[in-house]
C-alpha cells in the first residue's frame, strides 16, 4: 500500500465518527473505574496484600495518563513522563472520586475541539536507560491509546476486586473486540 492509499484510507475514516467513538471508549473506562469505586470499601481499595499493587494505584495510574494527556492539549505537546503521581488519589476513595468526575467532565469537552487529526507531539520513555522518546501523533490515536491503556488495567482491577468477593460485570475490564468475539 502507498502512503497516498494509506493517507486515503484513513482520511476516510474521519467519515465515521471517529472522535464521538473515541470520545465515549474513554468515558467508558472512566464509568468502569467509577463503578468499581462505588463497590469497594477503602480498604480495599489500598489493599497490596494481594500480589499486585493495590485498586487505587491502578486508578492513580490511569487518571495520571488522563491528566498528561490533557495538560498537554493546549500546547499540542503530550508528556506522559511528567505524571503527577498524587498519592491522594492513589490512597483516598473519595479524592479518586473526585478526580474521576473531573477526567469525565474533560472528556466530555472533547467534542468541542473542531477535529482529532491534527498532528501533535507525544514523549515517553520507552527505556529505563534511554531518553524519552518523542513522536508525532493524533488526538484520536492518543484518545485510542488512553482507552487500550485503561483496559488493561481495569483487567487487573476485576481481578482485585474478584479476590476481594466482589461480583463484577463478565465484560468489566475487557477488550471490546474481546466482548464482541465471545458474544459471536
Amino acid at each position: 500500500m502507498t502512503c497516498t492509499e494509506i493517507e486515503q484510507r484513513v482520511a476516510g475514516f474521519a467519515d465515521q465518527n471517529s472522535k464521538s467513538l473515541l470520545i465515549g471508549g474513554c468515558i467508558n473506562c472512566i464509568e468502569q473505574c467509577d463503578q468499581i469505586l462505588s463497590i469497594i470499601s477503602q480498604e480495599n481499595y489500598t489493599d497490596a496484600s494481594r500480589g499486585s499493587s493495590p485498586i487505587g494505584a491502578h486508578i492513580r495510574h490511569i487518571l495520571d495518563r488522563f491528566h498528561c494527556f490533557f495538560a498537554g492539549l493546549a500546547d499540542a505537546s503530550i508528556d506522559y513522563d511528567a505524571r503527577k503521581r498524587d498519592r491522594e488519589i492513589e490512597q483516598n476513595l473519595e479524592a479518586a472520586t473526585f478526580a474521576l468526575a473531573s477526567v469525565a467532565r474533560r472528556i466530555a469537552q472533547l467534542r468541542e475541539l473542531p477535529s482529532g487529526n491534527e498532528l501533535i507531539s507525544v514523549k515517553e520513555s520507552v527505556l529505563p536507560s534511554s531518553p524519552a522518546v518523542e513522536i508525532s501523533s493524533t488526538l484520536e490515536r492518543e484518545l485510542m491509546g488512553l482507552i487500550t491503556h485503561s483496559i488493561h488495567h481495569l483487567a487487573i482491577i476485576a481481578l482485585l476486586a474478584k479476590s476481594f468477593g466482589h461480583q463484577m460485570d463478565s465484560d468489566f475490564g475487557k477488550a471490546p473486540s474481546t466482548i464482541v468475539y465471545e458474544r459471536a
